[in-house]
């Protein structure tokens, strides 16, 4: 990936020097093997374009060597200086109905960076968080991505969503990126040795947990909701759940996927729920849509177990849903009542700093920036061995709980099932490592 370079030059006014011409120079990508745009190599062709238009617009060679030489001294000097901050993208939903994730993942980053900043940085360099709207559709998800790229990030932390990863994600490869994400859940992305790395696990083993605690539980019968927009994960996780929940004796008594997009009669679905009478309503989809989809259905009234992965286990659901949304039940590997000693700490800066709690997207979005600087130490602040830095094996202790990154960048962490009591998710069960 080379940096782009361009040179104005412009005629005198009676402030220009009397020996030089008024000239500006702009990089926009990396232009050297080290992406520094004041390594020898870059100088040197900066120096050699800047002689070359200076002799084109017919200048004197002695005033164009002096004029030469201010540059060079200047990119040197510019060179020896190491107080340019490290850009870091982030990349999620900031509007629309899944903005719960994108805006507490942008701002669990932002608050990472803030504190690594204030612990000195990367060797002393800061870190810059450049932070961009995917608008939630393929589109977005490549025009952020790619927009980030060209503003020179080390490295894009998300997306927020499997179907916005898997439609940005290469693009971001064939330029040579890195993705790193705290919510992606794909297992199509794992298991590669590639620039994708993330903090969350598959959602096949949450799929997996799930079928086995309804089983405990014994609820033999189930209804399935999901959000097909959600390609990649969806998909996955009722593929992964059908075959574990029959495997151990459940049935499915119905199933509707629908379009988040689009929209959903509520009230129409809660009728066909009701008349399938399922002991559980397995759900995969955004927060605010499942409080639609309760309000409607009232689960807990209709003696309905309601189970789900992490995706909806937001603030939101319990904003949107109030005391309809009280024990409903989440595979996920975060919990507001973590003992973890890191755990508590980070929830009282996140509520100073931006107003309310934090969710497991901001958790694991924080997380992916310290593993990302953890990594930028080892590169020396480069993007050059970044990747062999992201899957060092040393375990991280994390704010959630200690966690290893495996040699595919995936991790393995613990699992819990929590639970929705008075507002809060609380844990009620402990899986244990997964990967």
């Amino acid at each position: 990936m080379g940096y782009g370079l361009r040179v104005d030059i412009c005629g005198r006014s009676r402030t220009d020097s009397p020996i030089l011409p008024c000239f500006r120079i702009c990089f926009s990508q990396p232009i050297c093997p080290s992406e520094r745009p004041t390594c020898p190599i870059a100088i040197g062709r900066v120096v050699f374009f800047v002689y070359r238009l200076l002799m084109g617009k017919r200048y004197a060679p002695g005033k164009a060597i002096r004029a030469i030489s201010i540059v060079l001294l200047s990119l040197v000097a510019m060179s020896c200086s190491n107080d340019q901050p490290i850009r870091v993208g982030f990349s999620g939903q900031l509007t629309g109905s899944k903005a719960d994730l994108g805006v507490q993942g942008r701002n669990g980053a932002a608050l990472a960076v803030e504190d690594i900043n204030a612990a000195g940085g990367i060797n002393g360099r800061k870190l810059e968080l450049l932070a961009k709207d995917d608008q939630d559709t393929p589109a977005g998800a490549i025009q952020a991505d790619e927009t980030l790229l060209r503003m020179g990030v080390v490295a894009i932390v998300g997306h927020m969503t499997s179907s916005q990863t898997r439609a940005a994600y290469p693009v971001v490869e064939k330029q040579g990126g890195i993705l790193i994400s705290p919510t992606t859940a794909a297992p199509a992305l794992e298991d590669k040795l590639d620039g994708f790395f993330r903090v969350i696990p598959s959602n096949t083993k949450w799929a997996e947990v799930m079928a086995e605690y309804a089983h405990r539980k014994a609820l033999k019968t189930a209804f399935f909701v999901g959000d097909a927009d959600n390609i990649g994960y969806t998909d996955t996780f009722l593929a992964s759940l059908d075959n574990s929940y029959t495997k151990q004796g459940g049935r499915f008594v119905g199933s509707r996927l629908f379009s988040s997009r689009t929209g959903e009669d509520w009230r129409a679905l809660a009728q066909a729920i009701r008349k399938a009478k399922p002991e559980a309503l397995m759900v995969c989809m955004a927060a605010r849509d499942l409080a639609s989809l309760a309000q409607a259905l009232r689960p807990n009234e209709a003696g309905i177990t309601v189970l789900g992965p992490p995706w909806p286990a937001t603030n939101a659901l319990v904003l949107s849903g109030g005391s309809i949304v009280e024990g409903f039940q989440f595979v996920s590997n975060y919990s507001e009542d973590n003992a973890y000693p890191n755990f508590a700490p980070f929830q009282e800066r996140y509520a100073k700093r931006f107003g309310w709690k934090p969710s497991f997207a901001a958790a694991f979005a924080y997380e992916a920036v310290v593993l990302l600087a953890d990594a930028l130490k080892r590169s020396g602040g480069n993007a050059q061995g970044l990747k062999a830095a992201l899957v060092d094996s040393t375990p991280h202790t994390g704010i959630i709980g200690p966690f290893v990154m495996t040699p595919s960048g995936d991790v393995i962490r613990p699992t819990f099932i929590t639970s929705v009591k008075q507002g809060r998710f609380v844990i009620t069960h402990t899986v244990g490592g997964t990967h």
